[in-house]
C-alpha cells in the first residue's frame, strides 16, 4: 500500500464518519454542526450578509428560540461603551466559512423547502462538507511535506497514525467545523511555502506565508507564533539567514504586509462594533502565565493531552531523532510546539469546551508529524520492531474510536468531569455499567453485592405531611422537587458512631418528568456527618446522569463509606441544585452493610 492509497482510504473513513456514523449536519441544537463554539464563528457571517446587523443582534432573539446554537448566549457580549453587541469570537474562522456559507445561501434562497435563515439544513450541510474538504486537503498537503524527508511507507504509516489514532479524526470528520482542522491545513500551506521561498523565492511562496499566517493569527491571535516556522525552516546558519533574508528585503515586507492587512480585518470590526481598535472580548478568561497547568493537561484524566491522544506521548521519543537528522527541521517545529503546549495550558479554561484532550494543539500536527514520523522510522528498520508498531497503531486507533464512540453515541466521555477513579473503570470497555457515573461525583464504591443489609429508615411518603408531595404514576404519594421546591431534608438518619458495619445504602425510585441538562445543576443526593456543627463528611451524587429516560421509574442506590472519626449525626438530603426540571422520589430505605 502507497501513501497515495491511504489518502483515499482516510478521507473515505473521515467521510463515513461525519456522512453515517455521527452526522452534526442533520443534528438539532448544541449537537449541530453550527453550535456552541462554531455558532460563535460563524455569527459574523448571517449578521453582515442576511439580518445587516452586527452591532444590535436583534436577529439572534428568533435564532435562539428555533436552533439554540448555545445555552451560553455566549457568540456576543455587550459592550458598556458603546451599547452595541461584540462577538466574543475572533472573525478569521468568519473569512474561511465565507464561500461555503454563499453557496448555502445561495441554494436556501431559491429553495422552497428550507428558510434562508443562516442555520437551516443546507447552512449546517455546507460548513460540515467545506470543513471536511478543507481538512482532506490538509491531508495531502501533509503527504506531500513528509515525502520531502521520508520514505513513503514511513509516510504512510505517520499519514495513518495521525488521521486515525488521534483526535484529529474527530475534528477533521465530525466535529470538524471547529478551527482546529482548518488551522491544520493553514499550517501545512505555511510550512511548504517556507521551504519554497528559500528555494524559489517567487510571488506564490510569498503569498502562502503571507495569507497562512495572516489568516492563522485572524483565526486565532496566539498562532503568531507561527512566525518562527518561516523565520526558521531549514536554516543551518543565523549569519547567512539574516543576510538572505535582507537581501529579499522586499519579499520579505511583502509577506509581512500581507500577514498584517489580513490581520487588520479584526481591527476594523472592532472599531465598527465598538467604536474601538482593540477590544478583549473574553471577559475574565485569560493568561495565567506563571501557572501554567502541566500536570493536568498533559496527562490528567479529564482533558490531558496523552491520556486522549497517547501517540502523541510516542511522538515526543522522536525529537532527539529528528534533531540528529535533520536540526534544521528540529528548531522551528519544537520552538511552536513549546510554545503552542505552554500558550495552551496556561490558559485559564484549559480543560472547558468538552475537546477529547488537547485540541487547541491539533494545529501544530503537522508539526509534531516530524518526531512522530522519526519514531515510525525507527520502528520499520526490522520485521520485529515493524510488528511492534502494527500493534501500537492498531491499539491507539481502537482506544481513539472508543473515545469517540463514547462521545457520541456511548454517553461515557464526560467532558471535564471525569475522575481517575471512573476513567480507571470504564476506559476502553465495550459495555461499562452506567452505575458507574457515581464515579463522576464521589471515589467510593462498592463492588459487588452486601452479604446483609439491615435497614435502618424506611419512608414511602404516604403519611408525611411536612414535604412537598405529588401523586406518583401509579397513585402513591412522592417527594416532588421543581424550580420553587428545591430541597428535601436534611433527614436524620438514626446510624450509631462506631457503628458494627462500615458502609451506609441509600436507596429510592425515582423519575424525572422536566429533564435538567446543564451537568451542575443535576438533583443531588448528599449524605453529611457531623460532630456538633462540624462536617466530618461530606459524599453526594448527582442523579440525572444515572436516570436515562424521561417518565419512568428508576431505582437508584448509593453507597457511602461510614467514617471512622467520631460523629453523632448522619444527614440526608435531596437537592434540586437551583435546577428549574422537576424529580420525583419515592419508596426511601437507608441501611448498613459491611463490606467484604
Amino acid at each position: 500500500m502507497k501513501s497515495s492509497h491511504a489518502l483515499m482510504a482516510i478521507a473515505l473513513i473521515w467521510l463515513c464518519m461525519g456522512a453515517v456514523f455521527y452526522p452534526k449536519w442533520n443534528k438539532a441544537y448544541t449537537e449541530a454542526t453550527i453550535s456552541w463554539d462554531v455558532s460563535g464563528y460563524y455569527h459574523y457571517l448571517p449578521a453582515i450578509f442576511i439580518y445587516k446587523d452586527i452591532r444590535h443582534q436583534e436577529w439572534m432573539h428568533a435564532i435562539n428560540a428555533q436552533y439554540l446554537p448555545s445555552t451560553a448566549y455566549d457568540q456576543a457580549f455587550g459592550h458598556h461603551d458603546s451599547g452595541h453587541k461584540v462577538n466574543k469570537y475572533a472573525i478569521g474562522q468568519a473569512v474561511l466559512y465565507t464561500p461555503f456559507f454563499l453557496i448555502a445561501h445561495a441554494y436556501a434562497s431559491l429553495s422552497t423547502h428550507y428558510p434562508a435563515d443562516g442555520y437551516s439544513r443546507p447552512y449546517q450541510v455546507a460548513l460540515w462538507l467545506g470543513s471536511l474538504l478543507f481538512s482532506i486537503l490538509g491531508l495531502i498537503l501533509l503527504r506531500k511535506l513528509l515525502l520531502i524527508y521520508f520514505e513513503d511507507r514511513v509516510v504512510l504509516l505517520t499519514l495513518l497514525a495521525l488521521a486515525l489514532g488521534t483526535h484529529w479524526l474527530e475534528y477533521a470528520a465530525i466535529t470538524n467545523a471547529m478551527n482546529h482542522g482548518w488551522l491544520f491545513t493553514l499550517m501545512c500551506v505555511l510550512v511548504l511555502s517556507s521551504i519554497r521561498f528559500y528555494k524559489q523565492q517567487d510571488l506564490v511562496s510569498v503569498l502562502g506565508i503571507g495569507c497562512s499566517l495572516g489568516l492563522a493569527s485572524l483565526t486565532r491571535p496566539t498562532e503568531i507564533i507561527w512566525l518562527f516556522v518561516p523565520l526558521l525552516w531549514g536554516m543551518t546558519n543565523l549569519k547567512a539567514r539574516i543576510n538572505f533574508l535582507g537581501k529579499h528585503w522586499k519579499k520579505v515586507f511583502l509577506a509581512i504586509c500581507l500577514t498584517l492587512s489580513i490581520g487588520f480585518i479584526q481591527l476594523i470590526y472592532w472599531k465598527y462594533a465598538s467604536g474601538e481598535w482593540i477590544v478583549y472580548s473574553y471577559g475574565d478568561q485569560g493568561f495565567q502565565w506563571l501557572n501554567p497547568r502541566i500536570r493536568e493537561g498533559l496527562v490528567g484524566v479529564r482533558i490531558g493531552w496523552w491520556t486522549y491522544t497517547p501517540l502523541m506521548l510516542i511522538a515526543m521519543f522522536g525529537w532527539y531523532g529528528l534533531y540528529k537528522k535533520y536540526p534544521s527541521v528540529f528548531w522551528p517545529c519544537f520552538i511552536v510546539f513549546i510554545l503552542a503546549l505552554y500558550i495552551t495550558l496556561s490558559w485559564s479554561h484549559f480543560d472547558g469546551g468538552g475537546g477529547l484532550g488537547q485540541r487547541n494543539l491539533i494545529q501544530i500536527y503537522p508539526l509534531m508529524a516530524f518526531p512522530l514520523a522519526v519514531v515510525v522510522g525507527w520502528f520499520v528498520e526490522n520485521k520485529m520492531r515493524f510488528w511492534i508498531l502494527i500493534c501500537l497503531l492498531i491499539a491507539n486507533v481502537y482506544y481513539n474510536a472508543w473515545w469517540i464512540h463514547q462521545a457520541h453515541k456511548g454517553g461515557f466521555f464526560k467532558a471535564g468531569q471525569t475522575t481517575t477513579p471512573y476513567f480507571m473503570r470504564v476506559v476502553g470497555r465495550l459495555n461499562p455499567d452506567r452505575d458507574l457515573f457515581k464515579l463522576l461525583d464521589t471515589d467510593e464504591y462498592f463492588h459487588g453485592e452486601p452479604a446483609e443489609l439491615v435497614t435502618v429508615l424506611k419512608n414511602d411518603f404516604e403519611a408525611d405531611t411536612t414535604i412537598h408531595t405529588i401523586q406518583w404514576p401509579g397513585g402513591s404519594t412522592a417527594v416532588f422537587l421543581h424550580a420553587e421546591n428545591q430541597m428535601y431534608g436534611p433527614l436524620d438518619i438514626p446510624i450509631a458512631n462506631h457503628s458494627a458495619h462500615d458502609w451506609l445504602r441509600i436507596e429510592a425510585d425515582f423519575m424525572i418528568t422536566s429533564r435538567e441538562w446543564t451537568f451542575w445543576k443535576y438533583s443531588q443526593w448528599i449524605v453529611r456527618f457531623f460532630n456538633g456543627e462540624e462536617v466530618i463528611k461530606s459524599s453526594a451524587i448527582r442523579l440525572q446522569r444515572l436516570i436515562p429516560v424521561d417518565h419512568q421509574l428508576t431505582s437508584i442506590y448509593f453507597d457511602v463509606k461510614i467514617p471512622e472519626e467520631n460523629f453523632d449525626r448522619c444527614t440526608l438530603t435531596l437537592w434540586n441544585s437551583e435546577s428549574p426540571g422537576q424529580i420525583l422520589m419515592d419508596d426511601l430505605v437507608i441501611s448498613t452493610f459491611s463490606g467484604n
